[in-house]
């Protein structure tokens, strides 16, 4: 499948960058692949320049699709965030442009419907399969019955990751506004101030060391 994949990126390639009967003529339109949830070692290589122009890869990161994931500690979330830039700066350089195109500052998988309409949580245990970790409530839902300790996280959680991302040549959170889960939402972080109204001001200008 991977390599139908990749052929179908190769011929897009040609198709976006030269797009003009003069096939010298080249496009500034960019080409953004996704890393099949593979990690960024399995690309390494792959489409680089000089032969290849243009190209963005787009890597997603979430912890919170797994049990160990809702296991860890807010300390643990945080460190593995910031873990994260250490291979987008080792990637990013010499191989493609990469961005963080999915993430959210949620450490749980609370939110309703995140895993589908009427299944449950891995954090509450209600999700098939999972053990309880702890309870749901105060973790989603509305920025009202958040705690002053929760939004400091969220805080913390966010600067971490996007201190890390930016080590990549930048991120975009998924997502900007949640019908019930404020914790994922752009909008609420601003109003509620778990994110800064300009995103290059830190609160926690050392959460990364």
């Amino acid at each position: 499948m991977l390599s139908v994949l990749k052929q179908y990126w190769y011929d897009s390639y040609s198709n976006i960058r030269y797009p003009y009967s003069n096939s010298k003529k080249q496009s500034n339109t960019y080409l953004m692949i996704s890393d099949a949830f593979r990690g960024l070692d399995y690309w390494r290589g792959f489409m680089r320049p000089p032969n290849y122009e243009g190209v963005i890869m787009d890597i997603h990161k979430y912890q919170i699709f797994s049990t160990a994931e809702v296991q860890r500690s807010k300390s643990e979330h945080i460190a593995v965030a910031c873990a994260e830039g250490a291979s987008l700066a080792s990637f990013s350089p010499s191989n493609l442009f990469t961005v963080v195109g999915e993430w959210a500052p949620a450490a749980t998988d609370c939110a309703k419907y995140l895993n589908g309409r009427g299944v449950g949580s891995r954090y509450d245990g209600t999700f098939p399969g999972s053990t309880r970790v702890g309870s749901c409530t105060g973790l989603t839902g509305k920025a009202s019955t958040f705690s002053a300790e929760y939004k400091t996280f969220l805080r913390q959680y966010w600067e971490a990751q996007t201190r890390a991302y930016e080590r990549g040549i930048g991120w975009i959170q998924w997502t900007w506004k949640a019908e019930i889960a404020d914790e994922w939402s752009y909008q609420a972080g601003l109003a509620n101030g778990w994110i800064p109204q300009n995103p290059t001001s830190r609160a926690y200008p050392n959460i990364c060391g």
